[in-house]
């Protein structure tokens, strides 16, 4: 009777729902569809097992294993106009030649040694045949399942495996492993991705040969009746999205949908004061993993001038520390290339952007009797160092400045005495890092008071390169310090390299065929990636 009631309530559970998969959904309104079924299938299609019928148990995976590897998938995809789903009800309702089910399960014995099964082009077909992921496989690792269920997607959707080549065109494997290794490490979805940090759908080789060059996003999104998901934030100044700073705290986010895309957000700040920006990748794991997109930001005045050009070799993310003066500023978040990539073809997904503005008024008053003065001193990162300025009128006649500072939010040390009469401090650093500042004034009686602490990152790039990119070549450089450059095609292959001086200079590429290239400027202060067309 105890063993009965036990099973009574275990069907109770099921049936209730209390063990059902989590119910998810990436992009709801779309139409295509691609269902992740965790909770086992039976199987009648004929062309999979012989067509003898055989059921799939389903993942042994928890909720949050589910959540992990549906959220990893989703961001494969984000760029697209397609609904990843756990969800039975969104899969039906899609147009039946527009989705495909994946099935995630332990039942595996029918298919030896693969980790992952599917039908080339199969997303089309109209009788849903489905495609599978064996979890039992990959030890019920979100991570590799997930990897799994995009690269199988991909296969339904038309693409091939990406192979990788030796120099000399020769077949080194079959299935593209990537490159580097840390935070920026790259690799192909259509690969095997399993070491690498940043995935990404790519322009590369199949196994039919080196120069047998596979487009993964224009055969995804011409072959499978759907495109690119709308554009969210316009790349266009007139109708860029206009932040709200009135409450001093920023907290936006967007989607980079396609190679040309750049998302404007436009500022308008009414007084001066420190700007602070992190604009981050979508990532489900420490030094974000999972992530799609390496982003790299501009900041640029009211004229859209260029200010500061946020493009880090070494990272995916970027952070804005700098002190603004009121008025209107822009900015541009894009997609872009690194050590690894070379290329920021497949650079898109999905981002946030948070931060805080701290104005401070043009006059501002000193409080009395205070040993505290707030929200007087600001800085910026400049070419010859870190600037630090002030209030005219911060010590008094008899009083004395000291300039402080500590690296890396060590210990603070005596930097400088300047005179009183001056509002503003140069110092030249010699190395990388997080400096933090803030003033020691020095009354008559020996009383001591301090000034509000700032940072400065002198990792940050200082925007030495101003790329005009006309709508024929050459492509012209105008660069205030010396620099390397180098010219890579699509295919990652370097055809241009050189040194150039300050000044202006023509990089032309018209005896090279038609096509997209990147164009890497080098500087012992900045690293940039730009893109252009040569027609």
């Amino acid at each position: 009777m105890k063993k009965l009631l036990l099973n009574l309530l275990i069907a109770t559970l099921i049936c209730s729902g209390a063990m059902a998969t989590p119910t998810l959904n990436s992009y709801p309104t779309a139409a295509a569809t691609i269902y992740l079924d965790f909770d086992g299938h039976d199987v009648s299609n004929s062309i999979w097992n012989f067509g003898t019928p055989f059921s799939c148990t389903p993942a042994m995976m928890s909720d949050d294993q589910i959540t992990e590897a549906f959220n990893r998938v989703s961001e494969d995809f984000r760029p697209f106009n397609i609904n990843v789903t756990t969800e039975l009800a969104k899969f039906l309702a899609a147009p039946i030649d527009q989705r495909m089910r994946v099935v995630i399960t332990p039942t595996s014995a029918w298919c030896p040694s693969l980790p992952g099964v599917s039908y080339l082009t199969s997303f089309v077909w109209g009788d849903d045949t489905p495609c599978f992921v064996f979890s039992d496989r990959l030890t019920n690792n979100p991570r590799k399942i997930a990897e799994a269920i995009s690269h199988e997607s991909g296969h339904t959707m038309g693409l091939n495996h990406q192979a990788e080549f030796g120099s000399s065109c020769t077949l080194v494997s079959s299935y593209n492993t990537g490159t580097g290794s840390g935070v920026t490490s790259w690799g192909p979805i259509m690969g095997n991705v399993s070491t690498r940090t940043l995935t990404q759908w790519n322009f590369g080789p199949t196994v039919s040969g080196c120069s047998n060059k596979q487009d993964n996003l224009s055969i995804i999104t011409a072959n499978n009746g759907f495109g690119y998901r709308a554009d969210d934030v316009s790349d266009i100044y007139t109708n860029s999205f206009v932040v709200n700073v009135a409450d001093n705290i920023i907290d936006q986010s967007g989607v980079i949908t396609t190679s040309s895309d750049r998302d404007i957000f436009r500022f308008d700040l009414t007084q001066r004061g420190t700007f602070v920006l992190d604009v981050e990748p979508y990532s489900v794991g420490e030094n974000y993993s999972g992530a799609n997109l390496d982003i790299k930001v501009e900041l640029q005045d009211s004229k859209g001038t260029i200010i500061r050009v946020y493009d880090v070799a070494d990272s995916l993310n970027i952070r804005i520390d700098t002190a603004l003066s009121s008025g209107t500023y822009y900015v541009i978040v894009d997609g872009t290339g690194n050590l690894n990539t070379e290329n920021d073809y497949g650079s898109l997904g999905s981002y946030t952007m948070k931060g805080n503005y701290s104005g401070v008024t043009n006059t501002p008053t000193l409080p009395s009797n205070s040993n505290a003065i707030q929200n007087i001193l600001s800085g910026t990162k400049i070419r010859e160092g870190n600037k630090i300025n002030w209030m005219n009128g911060i010590a008094k006649p008899g009083e004395a400045i000291t300039v402080l500072y500590s690296i890396e939010d060590g210990e603070f040390k005596e930097l400088a005495r300047p005179d009183i009469t001056t509002t503003s401090y140069v110092h030249g650093i010699k190395s990388p890092g997080v400096y933090a500042y803030k003033l020691k004034i020095i009354e008559k009686n020996g009383s001591v008071r301090f000034t509000n602490t700032i940072k400065i990152e002198a990792t940050e790039s200082i925007g030495i390169f101003k790329v005009i990119k006309q709508a024929q070549q050459p492509v012209i450089v105008n660069a205030t310090e010396p620099y390397d450059y180098k010219v890579v095609d699509i295919n990652g292959r370097v055809i241009q390299i050189g040194k150039a001086s300050a000044g202006t200079k023509s990089i032309d590429i018209r005896n090279y065929p038609t096509g997209i290239y990147n164009l890497k400027l080098i500087n012992q202060h900045e690293e940039r990636v730009e893109r252009f067309m040569n027609k």
